[in-house]
């Protein structure tokens, strides 16, 4: 499934061509990414760039390595269905949910870190119409687990 992206402006560097800091461990997309409109991201595509941060963040890597057995491909996977705005609670495996979890309760110190995080990569990345929409549909994810 493709999601439709547009209106992502390039955020350059400060220098020679560094890539610069965006927040603690937080840093801008690859200049392929970063182009001056993309007008289509698949979701596949987004969720190895969400992951691509959480392996750079030191505690968000220790977490995710941990709760899924140092198995990145599996972490990738689960974002994917996460960011599949068809997506519900069928399609998530435990991972997805322990995942979800971390994105949408602020309990503990993942929480409070991941949550954010996550959150303002979104922002930084994508136009604010749509990480809205897709922080909306992770904390609607996140609900439904309650239930």
């Amino acid at each position: 499934m493709n999601m439709m992206v547009s209106g992502i402006k390039p955020m350059h560097a400060a220098g020679s061509g560094q890539v610069a800091a965006l927040m603690d461990g937080l840093r801008e997309p690859p200049p392929s990414l970063a182009a001056d409109v993309i007008a289509e991201l698949p979701i596949s595509e987004l969720a190895a760039i969400v992951v691509s941060h959480f392996r750079a963040h030191g505690h968000i890597c220790n977490v995710m390595t941990h709760i899924s057995g140092a198995r990145w491909d599996r972490v990738e996977e689960a974002i994917r269905v996460i960011l599949d705005p068809c997506a519900g609670k069928g399609q998530m495996t435990p991972l997805a949910e322990n995942i979800v979890d971390l994105l949408c309760a602020e309990r503990g110190v993942t929480g409070r870190i991941v949550k954010p995080y996550f959150e303002t990569f979104l922002g930084r990345l994508l136009p604010a119409e749509v990480a809205a929409r897709l922080c909306a549909h992770v904390a609607c994810l996140g609900g439904e687990q309650s239930r």
